[in-house]
């Protein structure tokens, strides 16, 4: 991103967090932080190229995203991986199965009994098998935040982007994400043993310290890039600051 500015998605005048300046490199993991409402998820939609920016250019694997249309853009989204915050949203009335082979259908032109045995082994992968027949709908939180993630995967894509990763999920699911979250970045077998480049937005950046190699701050409309683990913990920028300690 050079100089970008991201907007709110149902007001796409409204400018969130100006002058971005960020580069992410292959195999990185970003930690971008701020408060409720700062601007991160319309950030990663905007790195998705799923809504428009103000200002600036962005390009995601050299494709410059606002001016991508058709068969480029598709190209460009086979290759993320973006998960939303809380539920995920999932189709509640479709199953479990359904959610996580669409990009399969949708993007491989493949239907369900097609998708099947794929599907079916990318949900054991995930400690998601039981719950293949389920509606989405019905299913607890923190299954559904992963049931996202399997949806986010199943394409096995470069660049994951992945909205409060940790939230609301008793300290089983914490495991679970942390320990899954780390082998991607060391480069899970199941995806080819090559490391996935990983960006995590949150609330709250704490329990995401062991995992992050980077990180960035949304603040009252501005963009801070704050380099390493211990550049970001003992940093006296009364901003950041004030974020931790809102935090302790």
């Amino acid at each position: 991103m050079s100089d970008v500015t991201v907007v709110h998605s149902r007001s796409p005048r409204l400018p969130l967090v100006a002058g971005i300046n960020w580069e992410v490199l292959a195999g990185e993991c970003w930690v971008v932080t701020g408060l409720q409402g700062s601007g991160k998820t319309a950030l990663l939609e905007t790195a998705a190229g799923l809504q428009p920016y103000l200002e600036g250019q962005v390009r995601v694997f050299g494709t410059h995203v606002q001016g991508a249309e058709g068969d480029e853009l598709l190209r460009m989204r086979r290759r993320i991986g973006l998960v939303f915050d809380g539920h995920g949203r999932l189709f509640g009335s479709e199953t479990v199965f359904e959610n996580v082979a669409l990009p399969l259908c949708y993007h491989g032109n493949k239907s369900l009994e097609e998708a099947f045995e794929e599907v079916t082994s990318f949900l054991k992968l995930m400690g998601l098998e039981e719950l293949a027949n389920q509606a989405a709908g019905r299913i607890a939180r923190p299954w559904a935040h992963r049931v996202a993630l399997a949806r986010a995967l199943i394409l096995r894509p470069e660049l994951l982007l992945v909205d409060n990763p940790l939230s609301a999920l008793d300290a089983t699911h914490v495991r679970w994400w942390r320990t899954f979250l780390v082998r991607l970045l060391e480069g899970h077998p199941a995806f080819g043993g090559k490391p996935m480049t990983l960006v995590l937005a949150t609330d709250e950046p704490r329990p995401l310290l062991g995992i992050g190699q980077k990180f960035a701050v949304t603040h009252e409309g501005k963009w801070r890039c704050l380099g390493g683990r211990a550049e970001f913990e003992h940093s006296d920028d009364p901003e950041l600051r004030e974020l931790l300690d809102e935090r302790d």
